[in-house]
Formats: C-alpha cells, structure tokens, sequence
C-alpha cells in the first residue's frame, strides 16, 4: 500500500498544477480490495479521455462536462485486473486535439518545474502527476506526440507505443489511424510493468523477438540523427553535447523530408474532423483552437487524404532503411524547452505547435514505437531525448531508455 498512501499524503500537491481534475473517491477502499486478491496495489492516472466506469470523463469540453461511462475502457480494465488502482483522471486538451493542455474546461494544467510554464499536452495533466511526484505512472494517449511533448517539457519518460498495441476500445477517438494509448512514468520499469500488463501474449512475445539480435548496452548501440530533426540552438546544443557520449551517424531521409509533413496533417486533422461532424452544430462552444483545426479539416479532398495513406509505404521503407543502418533513430523530443502559458493561450494552433511535434510525427505516421527519455537540461528547464524504433520495439527501446538513464 506504500504508493497509495504516498498518493493520498500528496493529494494537495494537485493545487498547484491543475493535474487531476476528478479524484477517485474509493482509491483507498479498491487498494484494499487489490491488496487482499493478492496485488501491490499502484495508483495511477487515466487520461480524461479514457472511459472509466462510475467516474467522471469530460474530454475536457462542455459537451460531456457531466459524462459518466458505464463501462470501463479495456486498457483500464485489465490494469485494475493487474494491481492497479485508478486514482483519478488527468487533464486532457479538449478532445485531445492539442499539443499544450491548455484549453480544457477545467484550466491549463500548469508545470511542476515552472508553474509559469504549460505541461505540454494533451496528455499533460499526466505528465504533471508524474513529474509531481503525485503518481508513479499515469496513462495518455499518443496521436501526434501526446504523450512524448508532455514527457519532455516536464522531464519524465513517455512512450507512444506500437499502433494497434493497446485495444483502444473506451478511448475517445482523436484521428483514429494514428490513436495509440500509451504511459508517462517516474521510471522505465513502470512502464515495463504496464505494457506487459495490458497487452495479449501475440503482441508480448512480438517485442520479446524484437531483442533477438539486437544490442541493448547503450556504448554498442549505433543511433541515428535523422535530417528532418529540427530543434532551437540551446536545445541542438545540449542534445548533442549528450549523444557525442554515444556511438552515432547522420541519417539522410529525403523521402520523409518532403512526404511527412504534409501528409501527416492531412491525415490527422481530415480524421478529426470527420470524427466531429456530427457535433458540428456545436462547434461554436468548442475552445477556438481546437474548433479551427476541424474547420482546416473540412479543406482537405478524398484524394488528397487517399495519397497522404498511400504515402506511408514509400515513408516507411526509407525508415526501414535507416534501420538497417542503424540501432534506433535518435532525436530531440521537442525543438523547445516548455514556453510561458501567458505566451500560448489563445494561440495554441500556432507555431508553438510545430515547435513541440516537428519530432515527433514519424513516428505517429508509421505506427511505430518512440520514447521520449529525460535527459537534457535547456536554460533550466527539462527537454526530452527521444528514441526511434521500428513496430513491437517497444520493450526493447524502454530497455535503452533504461541504459541512458544510468549514462551521466
């Protein structure tokens, strides 16, 4: 019960930084009940657009301010049946759509390093549960960096894992060929537990082949910079003063440089929208930022959205080239450290977003695994490392992400 009573001692911390906006009333009394089946029981949070049965799930927007599900999502689920015991939902970017948790009905989700700052999002009020020592690991969603933006600006691990890992049955959608549910942690070894927790066998002993072969001591690794990767001066300056301390090349991907950009927009936002059209009668109580995404939705053509999927095969083969190579791709999390929220509100559609998910769409548009690892620190502040693996590496880039925990 350790985890649970530290969780119950640092509830007031959640004052501060906006995190958890519903607590579970019976944390206290399920622990128990996990305790007696046998289990240690974990507190954890769930992403406030995650169904949880009997508990309040929002969205974040108006439009389900008093939503209670019925029903539990699968992922929570089967993390109760593993020990875990929900110890309330996260604050989410309304529907998810936005990189900084800040348009919610219930306030931005504040940093814990710098309340100044903005967590990140939309999986931020996660991150900052983590980050604040209130959880041990927390659950978000990963669309177009949801949980790896929030992992780096407040220095704790994310992974969007493998598409199709985890059943996303119960998660309120987002642009559903993209969608993954994945975790922010205080450490790896949550993570592990998590993944392995939630999974099917056929996917488990999947990321077990991936180790066949394959290097985990991070002084043999071979990583790879890819050309796409971008980042501000202080950020591309502590980045590669930390992976000088590695073996590492210089990858050229031309095909991605000038496919992924546009094609993954047209996927992410066509995809939205259509998941809204039947709202679109009350698009005008959607927060502004996230409304404009939809109405950018509605410009696209079938065509275009045909050739942006169609791409992802000549994307993908160039990555797979890369990987033969090298180990694992290797980048920046985000160009940024976390910006003011004074400096983001009422502009969280704009450049600030290509600043916090230029990174991070690759791996989003192919379905494969990444991590974002706490690594470097930019004008005091936490920037992530992000690592880059092919579909089921999952386990195997959250062992490395473990070796580069220990590298100073």
């Amino acid at each position: 019960m350790e985890y649970v009573e530290k969780f119950m001692r640092s509830k007031h911390v959640n004052e501060a930084i906006n995190a958890i906006v519903t607590f579970n009333d019976r944390v206290y009394e399920e622990a128990e009940e996990a305790y007696r089946k046998g289990a240690e029981p974990v507190p954890i949070g769930i992403k406030d657009i995650i169904y949880t049965k009997g508990l309040r799930t929002t969205m974040g927007s108006k439009l389900f301010k008093d939503f209670i599900p019925n029903s539990d999502a699968i992922i929570v689920s089967r993390l109760k049946e593993a020990g875990f015991v929900i110890a309330g939902k996260t604050n989410t970017h309304e529907f998810a759509s936005g990189a900084t948790t800040t348009s919610s009905i219930f306030g931005p989700t504040k940093n814990p390093i710098d309340t100044t700052r903005i967590a990140g999002g939309s999986s931020g009020g996660s991150a900052a549960a983590v980050a604040a020592g209130l959880l041990p690991i927390a659950v978000g969603t990963d669309t177009a960096g949801s949980c790896r933006i929030p992992a780096s600006l407040c220095g704790v691990y994310g992974i969007k894992p493998t598409y199709g890992l985890i059943s996303l049955k119960g998660v309120y959608p987002l642009a559903p060929s993209f969608d993954t549910v994945g975790f922010l942690a205080e450490d790896p070894s949550w993570i592990i537990k998590a993944i392995t927790s939630v999974v099917d066998v056929r996917s488990l002993k999947r990321m077990q082949r991936y180790f066949i072969g394959r290097k985990v001591d991070v002084e043999k690794i071979l990583f790879g910079v890819p050309s796409w990767m971008r980042a501000s001066e202080p950020v591309e300056r502590e980045f590669y003063n930390f992976i000088s301390k590695l073996n590492y090349v210089n990858v050229d991907m031309p095909i991605t440089e000038k496919a992924l950009f546009k094609y993954f927009t047209i996927i992410r936002l066509a995809e939205a929208t259509q998941i809204h059209l039947s709202n679109k009668d009350r698009w005008s109580e959607y927060f502004p930022d996230v409304r404009r995404m939809l109405e950018k939705g509605l410009e696209f053509k079938a065509v275009e959205y045909i050739e942006a999927l169609r791409a992802r095969v000549d994307v993908y083969k160039e990555f797979k080239k890369a990987l033969k190579k090298v180990d694992l791709l290797i980048t920046p999390t985000t160009m940024v450290e976390a910006p003011k929220i004074d400096d983001v509100l009422g502009k969280e559609d704009g450049e600030v977003r290509t600043l916090l998910t230029h990174n991070l769409i690759l791996a989003s548009y192919l379905g494969v695994a990444a991590i974002s690892v706490p690594k470097l620190m930019v004008n005091g502040l936490p920037v992530g490392v992000q690592l880059i693996g092919d579909r089921f590496s999952d386990l195997y880039i959250v062992e490395v992400a473990k070796e580069l925990k220990t590298l100073v």
